[in-house]
């Protein structure tokens, strides 16, 4: 079944889960289809990344577009093929588009989460074609279809991270381009998530940036570039899952938002003063760009 709406489609395929944690493969979904929809339904559509804006609140933003503006170029990339697995409210598919030339498409298993991107896509003026289904089962049409394939914080979400990111390659042409994010779960934040709200990290395979590129490695991708982004993080979220209550919340929301503080605090320094180390312990996440092999 397809729908179409404006500039922006959305294209349904088949779903299939088991019980309360949904199989891709033979790879165990640590999240499932259920969280992340009941997530989304409280999420508000994000607003534009614009790179340009120098407010603490796109600190994180101009810290990825950093990342993303050496790596591509619009006069290399424009009109090349772009897809993000776990498009679900997404703003990045926009970003590619208007700040490189992409043409975009998107892959997510969450209702909810497509028809937000596709709400997304078309506040922001852009064409791009939403698919509904799982990374384990896409449409065949788009095996080895995209230039670059994206996915930001979702290969964390499963046990066996070398086939997921096997799964997302073969989206890829022969010599296209991943990119792979990862919240940091290493250091101060793994901590504090882990005591907070124990189910949300529960849900995450917590890896260092050394584990995430030989992961990556042994996947078959050559290594572009990989770094750890934003200084200091401490993104911790009281979202209740499997409708299990969070002991002590409002202590807890007392706690986490003097970590903000810090972290507010943080990045002015870093802003206004001098360049903070991206460190294990206190960094927001890891990103890597590799290539796919030829062969």
């Amino acid at each position: 079944m397809q729908k179409t709406s404006g500039s922006t489609k959305v294209v349904m395929v088949l779903k299939r889960g088991v019980g309360n944690r949904e199989f891709m493969g033979n790879v165990l979904d640590k999240a499932n289809e259920e969280y992340w929809t009941n997530f989304w339904a409280n999420q508000e559509l994000p607003k534009e990344i614009n790179p340009q804006d120098k407010s603490l609140a796109s600190f994180a933003n101009r810290e990825f577009d950093q990342f993303y503006t050496s790596i591509f170029n619009k006069e290399k990339f424009q009109h090349q093929t772009l897809i993000e697995i776990g498009c679900g409210n997404s703003v990045w598919l926009s970003y590619f588009h208007k700040q490189f030339g992409f043409d975009v498409s998107g892959l997510d298993y969450s209702d909810l989460g497509c028809a937000q991107t596709k709400k997304i896509l078309e506040r922001d003026q852009v064409k791009g074609s939403i698919y509904l289904g799982d990374l384990f089962h896409p449409p065949s049409e788009l095996i080895g279809k995209f230039d670059v394939v994206c996915s930001f914080g979702v290969v964390e979400h499963f046990d066996d991270t070398v086939a997921t990111l096997n799964k997302i390659g073969a989206f890829l042409k022969p010599g296209g381009i991943l990119i792979t994010s990862i919240p940091n779960l290493t250091g101060v934040s793994g901590f504090l998530q882990k005591w907070m709200n124990r189910p949300v990290y529960d849900i995450h395979k917590v890896m260092s940036t050394e584990q995430i590129k030989n992961y990556v490695k042994d996947a078959g991708f050559e290594i572009i570039k990989a770094e750890r982004l934003i200084p200091v993080s401490f993104g911790v979220t009281l979202e209740e899952m499997d409708q299990k209550k969070i002991k002590n919340k409002s202590f807890k929301k007392i706690i986490l938002k003097a970590f903000q503080v810090l972290e507010l605090g943080c990045r002015i320094i870093n802003d206004k003063l001098f360049r903070l180390p991206k460190s294990e312990l206190f960094c927001g996440g890891m990103i890597v760009a590799a290539k796919k092999t030829l062969s």
